[in-house]
């Protein structure tokens, strides 16, 4: 199978939201959004995308993407053709289970998502996109000193969680007042998993890891 490596810039988009794509994309470093533009003219991100993931597996056996995807902060995929991945798939079934399982976590993280943002105020939502972003960046090798790679800006942020730049910053002061986290120069810094997670009603259950997670997070100066 031929990969063709991509860089993007921030904010460039690598799939159009009702266009009939012919490739997939592997995120390799960086990370990626799945977005909708609403008739309103305001825009809802719907998932974020870190390396290793597939974000438009999709688009092999449905016609029409329902969202757009771009790069957060500068990004490098990886872009499959749809042909050469199917031929590749009927010849191993072991990628075909592999590539269900991709798209399973996947939507168990949307559902995991609607519920987060129907049973939270917006506190608990970026505080539960902060845990499972550390998760996920954990289990690809991406943490250093409690701390992961997230250029992404506030309008960004309100587009995620649904709030206003105005709130999302207030959020931001709370959270680091708080001593939980700290966003600065690009990384998220957890301070505190614990009270962190609980103010998330964190689970990484959904997640289905493979391996269990082992927290190793003190407060600093703890």
């Amino acid at each position: 199978m031929k990969l063709v490596g991509k860089e993007l810039s921030p904010g460039q988009q690598v799939a159009l939201e009702w266009n009939e794509p012919s490739r997939c994309c592997l995120v390799v470093e960086g990370l990626l959004r799945r977005y909708s533009n609403l008739s309103n003219g305001t825009v809802q991100t719907l998932s974020i995308h870190v390396p290793g993931d597939i974000p438009d597996l999709q688009g092999l056996h449905l016609r029409t993407m329902d969202h757009t995807l771009a790069s957060i902060g500068g990004s490098k995929v990886a872009l499959l053709a749809h042909r050469e991945i199917l031929d590749v798939l009927r010849k191993s079934p072991r990628l075909v289970a592999l590539f269900w399982r991709e798209s399973l976590v996947d939507a168990a993280v949307a559902r995991a998502w609607v519920k987060v943002l129907g049973g939270h105020d917006a506190l608990g939502r970026f505080a539960h996109l902060a845990c499972e972003l550390y998760v996920r960046m954990r289990v690809m090798g991406l943490v250093s000193d409690n701390s992961y790679p997230l250029p992404i800006t506030q309008v960004h942020l309100g587009e995620t969680i649904g709030a206003s730049v105005v709130h999302v910053n207030r959020i931001l002061k709370k959270l680091r007042d708080d001593r939980l986290l700290v966003h600065k120069r690009g990384r998220l810094v957890i301070l505190n998993w614990d009270r962190l997670s609980e103010v998330a009603d964190f689970d990484p259950a959904y997640l289905n890891l493979r391996e269990p997670l082992y927290l190793d997070l003190t407060p600093a100066g703890g």
